[in-house]
């Protein structure tokens, strides 16, 4: 989602530099990162794991930022710094030179944005910041911190930006003010896509596709049963399952689930997949299946970037009623909505799916058209530069 909306913004003519507090695994960066030159405008903050890495760098570091902003010292090293870790002074002697003469900053996550907070405190930068909320930095984080947590971004955002409708009364309920908190969706662009009109022939095997991380606000548990119950009536089915990461423990629970269930002919699992091929495996799929839900520890799914995906792909899904996914599906029209946890509705909807194969080419075409409407991203990339505009100093 994030290479999907920085690369139109730079074609859209846009100067952005991207500034990471960690760095990713490179088999993590896409074929699309490289081939537009992505990386050359990400500057990293990460000090280096090793303590003796970090003391035989500091004093080079010490001596830049002595140079170029000597007031900044006393906060790295005052007594709200993190002097032992060095940790404040690797993400300002990187960003020296760099961030002053950005005329917006655009935080992505909440605890991104007050880390950020900090930074600003310490350079004393004084240009406005917009922060995008997505999911857990509005649920699960504000669960385990408290809502005091984002005190001062309330008060200090110029802008706050979500991800659906429910996200943004959630943020409201808290006490960020209504007028600088708007929705703004995670665009797709069909042009990255090939949309395929989906249809579903009865005399073979109907495919069921899920892609994300092995938690459990996935659902996965709730999906397998729902297979398991379709499967006592419809032998020809095939789940494909595409994720993993998440606590170990978690995956051998799915797989005892598999087990108890006697469903492996039915579920295929093939680990984590580079993104090019999991979207190749889309156009042999009849429906995604997504029964995201409230995890025990208050994390939410709120609306997976997949489902836009899958949408602009031409595939209807079955999902929840969870959070902020209602935004992108139309019920019975786009695909389908059920009470998380209901794996008995949602295995009812599989089987009406089987038992009315016109209704995936009617909801393939639908659902394309939908997501371009409500979700391009030509359309929200403009808007967000009109954000940009109107806070950016004149």
């Amino acid at each position: 989602w994030f290479v999907e909306q920085t690369i139109p913004l730079i074609k859209l003519g846009a100067d952005v530099r991207i500034f990471a507090f960690r760095r990713g695994e490179e088999i993590d960066i896409s074929e699309k990162i490289l081939s537009f030159g992505l990386m050359k405008r990400v500057t990293y903050l990460d000090a280096p794991r090793s303590i003796l890495r970090r003391l035989i760098v500091a004093p080079f570091l010490l001596l830049k930022v002595a140079l170029k902003k000597p007031s900044a010292l006393r906060h790295i090293f005052g007594p709200t710094g993190r002097a032992r870790s060095l940790e404040y002074l690797f993400w300002v002697a990187a960003l020296l030179g760099k961030i002053e003469s950005c005329e917006i900053v655009h935080c992505h996550f909440g605890m991104i944005a007050n880390k950020f907070i900090i930074i600003k405190d310490i350079l004393g930068l004084k240009q406005p910041f917009v922060t995008t909320f997505y999911g857990q930095d509005s649920s699960k984080y504000i669960k385990s911190k408290g809502s005091h947590v984002y005190d001062r971004l309330k008060n200090e955002c110029a802008m706050t930006l979500t991800m659906t409708n429910e996200m943004t009364d959630r943020l409201t309920r808290i006490g960020f003010p209504a007028n600088r908190v708007r929705t703004h969706y995670t665009g797709v662009s069909q042009k990255s896509y090939q949309p395929i009109e989906h249809t579903y022939d009865s005399a073979r095997v109907f495919n069921m596709f899920f892609v994300g991380r092995f938690v459990e606000k996935k659902g996965i548990s709730d999906m397998l049963r729902a297979v398991a119950i379709v499967a006592k009536k419809h032998k020809n089915i095939q789940l494909h399952i595409v994720g993993g990461g998440g606590a170990p423990e978690f995956h051998v629970e799915i797989e005892n689930l598999v087990e108890e269930l006697e469903i492996a002919p039915y579920v295929k699992f093939y680990g984590m997949k580079p993104h090019a091929e999991m979207l190749g495996m889309i156009k042999d799929m009849d429906l995604m299946v997504q029964l995201s839900k409230t995890a025990p520890d208050g994390d939410t799914d709120d609306l997976p970037f997949v489902l836009l995906e899958a949408g602009v792909s031409g595939l209807p899904a079955l999902t929840t009623k969870h959070v902020g996914i209602p935004d992108a599906v139309r019920d019975g029209e786009t695909g389908f909505l059920v009470p998380e946890g209901d794996y008995h509705a949602a295995a009812e909807k599989i089987i009406y799916v089987i038992e009315h194969p016109e209704k995936t080419r009617e909801m393939s075409v639908a659902v394309r058209k939908f997501v371009d409407v409500t979700f391009g991203l030509h359309l929200l990339n403009r808007k967000l530069l009109q954000i940009y505009s109107s806070l950016a100093p004149s």
